[in-house]
């Protein structure tokens, strides 16, 4: 299936750094109150353009005593190579004509509007005989920059096509895959991983192990249903283990470890659980010739894996602290100067 690389994504980007600049100048033009003004208007326009996502304040735990520890029975299913390796062709658009058009278009559309917000904003904020300047630079500057950066952008499109692997390579890495089961994904040792480590990046709460029942979760010493309940459960959502790289008869390819965990929360008038928040973490190797990565049964897939897991659950334990006090000044200045 073909994954064709997106042009907005890009063009937006460079569209943002010439506003950007456009409110540089603006600032060195005008008085020290003013320029304040503009500035807080162009990053306005340049967050209402795309790049950036409204702000949410990170779940309060400061009251919770306990979260319970899912991991699905799914979490130890038994690896196939089809799942875990993955290998790409990588080829740039033909029709480059067809291509640039494209781009140039969506990069103007793009331009124009971000430059629309930038000049309505600006406008708002500065009068006398800069407006128009201001006004004009945004807008105009805005598709016109947006249209050529699009089309330079769409001449060199790539697209990346996903390709079958060879079945000499399926076959090797399903030889290595049950014993890197078997020392790092089954459930226990998982488990076991996971609570060091949520534990060492959270040690005011307690976390413990718990167990579907119902529409709820269970507590208690073996995690059997029927036990204690659990408000709020971090519940392993994902976990990925994967090859991936360009297609050729040793492919060089990179490993990841993805892992993703589910904070929810229990609603007794509605008797559900309902997502609070999502925290994930990934770990992405060097990329080794995958002979390298098989030699040895496994041994440097084995330690990366091992690796890769620190890392990944590491990170994403680290996001369940709260805000420091640093982060909770940003976002009251940042409240504060709109």
């Amino acid at each position: 299936m073909p994954i064709t690389i997106t042009l907005a994504a890009a063009i937006t980007l460079l569209i943002i750094g010439v506003l950007l600049l456009i409110c540089l100048w603006c600032d060195v033009r005008l008085n020290r109150r003013r320029a304040r003004h503009v500035t807080t208007a162009c990053v306005i326009t340049i967050l209402a353009g795309g790049c950036a996502t409204s702000y949410e304040p990170r779940p309060d735990l400061t009251s919770v005593e306990t979260i319970g520890v899912v991991l699905p029975e799914e979490s130890s299913e038994t690896l196939e190579a089809e799942d875990t390796i993955q290998l790409y062709n990588h080829t740039v658009g033909e029709d480059r004509l067809k291509n640039s058009a494209l781009g140039a278009g969506t990069g103007a559309a793009v331009g124009t509007a971000a430059g629309v917000a930038a000049g309505a904003m600006i406008g708002c904020t500065v009068g006398g005989p800069l407006a128009p300047i201001c006004w004009g630079m945004v807008l105009v500057g805005g598709a016109v920059i947006g249209g050529g950066t699009g089309a330079v952008a769409g001449a060199s499109v790539g697209t990346q096509e996903q390709v079958e692997v060879a079945p000499v390579h399926l076959y090797e890495v399903n030889k290595v895959l049950p014993a890197l089961q078997r020392d790092y994904l089954t459930r226990s040792d998982l488990e076991e991983r996971t609570l060091r480590l949520v534990r060492q990046e959270n040690p005011t709460i307690n976390f413990v192990p718990a167990v579907p029942d119902g529409d709820r979760y269970s507590l208690g010493k073996a995690a059997q249903p029927g036990g204690p309940y659990t408000d709020v459960n971090l519940v392993l959502s994902d976990l990925r283990v994967q090859f991936a790289g360009k297609a050729e008869n040793d492919p060089r390819v990179t490993l990841t470890v993805h892992t993703q965990w589910t904070l929810t929360k229990y609603d007794a008038s509605a008797n559900l659980n309902s997502t609070w928040d999502i925290h994930a973490g990934s770990y992405e190797s060097k990329k080794y010739p995958l002979t390298e990565w098989l030699a040895d049964e496994g041994a440097l897939l084995r330690s990366h894996v091992d690796e890769g897991l620190e890392a990944s659950l590491t990170n994403a334990f680290s996001s369940l602290a709260g805000e420091t006090e640093e982060e909770k000044w940003a976002h009251s200045s940042m409240d504060e100067s709109f």
